[in-house]
């Protein structure tokens, strides 16, 4: 768990608490999301010092987040800024403006990143991507 948090990085920060609560869920629970979602995400995250570091959220198969590119293949890849990162998540960040603006990028498939909603809404209720 803890080799998920990256000093210098805020976003890891988020991402640790999002594994808290897929680690938390039942297998019930963790099918569900898994169910709902159908997806793995790769973000890949920019710091202020230009520093970048990978994060994948599986809520397709094993309901998981590691850090780095390992595990299934990505089926969306998401580039931002650390900065960004944290205010999406929170809800303080629309997602589709966010991309309109290039402060999010894309790879894969796009409508997938729709679905991030409901997975950063088991961290935060009131985050809108």
């Amino acid at each position: 768990m803890s080799d998920i948090i990256v000093p210098g990085f805020k976003s890891s920060e988020v991402i640790a608490e999002l594994s808290k609560v897929f680690d938390a869920y039942s297998p019930e629970e963790r099918g569900k999301l898994n169910k709902q979602v159908n997806g793995v995400f790769q973000f890949v995250i920019k710091n202020a010092e230009g520093k970048e570091e990978t994060w994948t959220v599986d809520a397709k198969k094993e309901g998981k987040v590691t850090r780095g590119k390992g595990g299934p293949k990505p089926d969306a890849v998401l580039s931002l800024k650390d900065g960004d990162f944290v205010e999406l998540a929170n809800g303080k960040l629309n997602g589709q403006k966010a991309y309109m603006s290039g402060k999010l990028k894309v790879k894969g498939q796009i409508m997938l990143a729709m679905k991030l909603d409901t997975v950063f809404k088991s961290i935060n209720p009131q985050s809108k991507l």
